[in-house]
């Protein structure tokens, strides 16, 4: 039984950590519209409504932010939590 919830623990960081990894280099395009189609979902629309609007917000305010290069442009400061 040790060895079967071993490889299930393993199994489950790997698959966190490749959607975590596809998350990050994902376009946030492709990030805005993958929030979009999972909102509009049934299930994860009405469980997890809440977290969805947050992760959304984010990605509206990161595609509104610029290279700063210009003057239109604005940095974009990542929050770090202590």
């Amino acid at each position: 039984m040790n060895a079967v919830l071993q490889y299930l623990v393993v199994a489950l960081l790997v698959a966190g950590s490749a959607v975590y990894s596809a998350w990050r280099l994902m376009p946030l395009a492709s990030r805005l519209k993958l929030l979009e189609h999972a909102a509009a979902t049934p299930l994860l629309g009405g469980i997890a409504a809440a977290p969805l609007a947050r992760l959304r917000s984010r990605v509206v305010d990161q595609l509104k932010g610029g290279c700063a290069a210009c003057s239109a442009g604005t940095t974009h400061h990542r929050v770090v939590k202590r």
